[in-house]
């Protein structure tokens, strides 16, 4: 693999002043700010804030929600910040990943075509914009997730320095799930990715990885256990299995529109939680606490799923192409004021060559650096399938992983350059054959 440790300036100025036109316009086209989930962020840090402990608005243990986040909104409520300036924040970080990803791809490949591209994409990925532009955890996610992602690409491509890296890698994805929990498996795609690189010479780095992958959420676990009983990093997941995997189970056997028969569902199991609870506990549903909601969940979500498996595997398809090929529609038709199905229109023009283009680039990657396409496929596969088991089809669960899919988009389409400039050449020399020598 050749590495090119030149970085010429012209295509990172262009990065830089791409994401900074993109993320101003968007910032200046859309001024909502709060999404369906900030507020439960902003309670258990509004609690911190007023010495309360991380609690929720009933004055329990927060089991829910992670410290990540609202830790995070804690800081920017302190006179004289304000809790808007982290759009600000947010958005400033994704024009660092903008160019971050575009040196990362010149340096790799010597290319600048793929580092225009990639850097091109990320500029442009409507749910990246609208994501930066909401006081919600995804680009919080993100930017840990890539730091970690590129350490370990560090770990396996630097045996010297594998130690630190490993450690410095664990931590960062640590931190990545006491923000979302949606990763607290990653450390399983990331340790496949040193076994293929390190063969014997992994067993150090993974352990050391693992290790400090693990230490925070298992940290957190033993807080929820203590204070409230649960042991685990949240309860999201257990709701989860009933909200959104057993909800979309059942809904899309229904006829009609699949979105409308989701909220109904939803409703009417959210209805039966609350009476089988009350008739379990004999209180209110509002005063069972978050561990029996949790345990309630699990067993009615799984029971629900092992009923129903087809179904199940028809709605995890479903949420899978609409993650991929979705991408900030209704933001788009918001901010521009086209209708919904012309803003749909738009932006699978967009997603469906990023697809194909994403394809050809596993295949680049592969003949390039094959430690990177490790890295690449097996980080976007784990959170495209972890967030599609889910009936949350939205496609700010493909943020996290948007800059990997950009290094792809870049390689597949300086891979498909190549194979014009190759056919093209061949073809020359077809055409005009070089006379032999007497």
């Amino acid at each position: 693999m050749h590495i090119s440790n030149s970085i010429r300036l012209p295509v990172l100025w262009i990065a830089l002043c791409m994401g900074i036109l993109t993320h101003a316009a968007y910032s200046a086209l859309d001024h909502q700010h709060y999404g369906g989930d900030t507020r439960s962020y902003l309670i258990p840090a509004d609690n911190l804030l007023h010495g309360q402990g991380f609690v929720n608005a009933g004055h329990q243990p927060e089991l829910f929600r992670t410290p990540g986040y609202p830790f995070l909104l804690a800081i920017f409520r302190f006179a004289p910040l304000r809790v808007e300036y982290l759009i600000f924040v947010q958005h400033v970080l994704c024009v660092f990943l903008i160019v971050g990803v575009a040196v990362f791809a010149q340096r790799s490949t010597g290319s600048d075509l793929v580092a225009f591209v990639a850097a091109l994409v990320l500029s442009l990925d409507m749910a990246t914009l609208r994501m930066a532009n909401l006081l919600l955890t995804e680009i919080t996610f993100t930017v840990l997730i890539a730091l970690s992602a590129w350490a370990i690409y560090r770990t396996m491509t630097k045996p010297a320095d594998n130690i630190l890296a490993s450690a410095v890698a664990g931590f960062l994805g640590g931190c990545a799930v006491l923000v979302r929990p949606v990763g607290i498996l990653y450390f399983v795609p990331l340790s496949i990715c040193l076994v293929w690189a390190l063969k014997r010479r992994a067993l150090r780095p993974v352990l050391i990885f693992v290790l400090s992958f693990l230490l925070l959420p298992l940290v957190w676990a033993t807080r929820n256990f203590v204070e409230a009983g649960y042991f685990g990093v949240s309860t999201v997941g257990a709701q989860d299995i009933l909200y959104d995997q057993a909800v979309g189970t059942l809904a899309i056997q229904r006829p009609g529109d699949y979105p409308a028969n989701v909220l109904k569902v939803r409703g009417e199991l959210t209805d039966q939680m609350c009476s089988d609870l009350e008739r379990a506990y004999k209180r209110k549903c509002s005063q069972v606490t978050e561990s029996q909601k949790a345990a309630y969940s699990m067993r009615k979500g799984m029971s629900i799923i092992l009923r129903n498996p087809v179904s199940r595997f028809r709605s995890v398809l479903q949420a899978l192409a609409y993650i991929i090929f979705g991408g900030g529609a209704e933001a788009l038709s918001r901010i521009s004021d086209t209708s919904p199905r012309i803003a749909q229109y738009i932006v699978l023009l967009f997603t469906v060559p990023y697809a194909c283009l994403a394809l050809v680039g596993c295949w680049y990657w592969y003949r390039r650096d094959r430690n990177l396409c490790y890295v690449l496929v097996l980080s976007i596969v784990y959170f495209l399938v972890i967030s599609a088991l889910g009936v949350q089809a939205d496609s700010r669960l493909r943020v996290p992983v948007m800059p990997m899919y950009a290094l792809l988009i870049g390689g597949g389409t300086a891979g498909i350059v190549q194979l014009i400039q190759r056919t093209r050449t061949s073809r020359m020399a077809s055409a005009h054959p070089i006379a032999p020598q007497s």
